[in-house]
């Protein structure tokens, strides 16, 4: 039986998986233009052949340590909910075919985990992939933020 294919990266250490067909492309880090007045994980703006897009911190979304950005980064062009967004990471390690066998519903997650952006888990070889749902990654209320970026 056929698998989906994820790009896998990771944050601070951890692998986090999104699905192929949800990432329009690749960049490496570049200068973000901030916002005045934005707050929180929402970084700023940056213009993609002619586009402004908003882009977004996942280090900051998942409450985890602060890292200083470096060329090392990676902004990650995503469609959320119908909007394209950048997404920095530390970097990205691989595509790989998740077949339904490897996959984990969050069923069995403890319950403070927030599961409503999380598709499930991945099981490949010796990584456990944690896989994003990203039309609910962001809530009603973060994607107006962004909107209004």
């Amino acid at each position: 039986m056929a698998g989906t294919q994820y790009v896998v990266f990771s944050i601070n250490q951890q692998f986090f998986g999104i699905e192929i067909f949800k990432i329009r492309e690749v960049l490496s880090y570049r200068e973000i233009t901030p916002l005045p007045q934005m707050e929180g994980f929402i970084k700023g703006i940056i213009n993609l052949r002619g586009t402004v897009i908003p882009v977004f911190d996942l280090r900051e979304k998942f409450n985890m340590p602060a890292a200083e950005y470096t060329h090392f980064n990676v902004i990650i062009v995503v469609e959320i909910s119908g909007r394209i967004m950048g997404v920095i990471i530390d970097d990205i390690s691989d595509v790989l075919e998740i077949l339904p066998e490897e996959f984990q519903t969050t069923g069995n997650l403890p319950s403070n985990v927030q599961r409503e952006y999380l598709k499930g888990v991945g099981k490949k070889d010796d990584k456990m992939i944690i896989l994003l749902d990203m039309d609910h990654l962001l809530s009603s209320e973060e994607l107006e933020l962004a909107d209004a970026a």
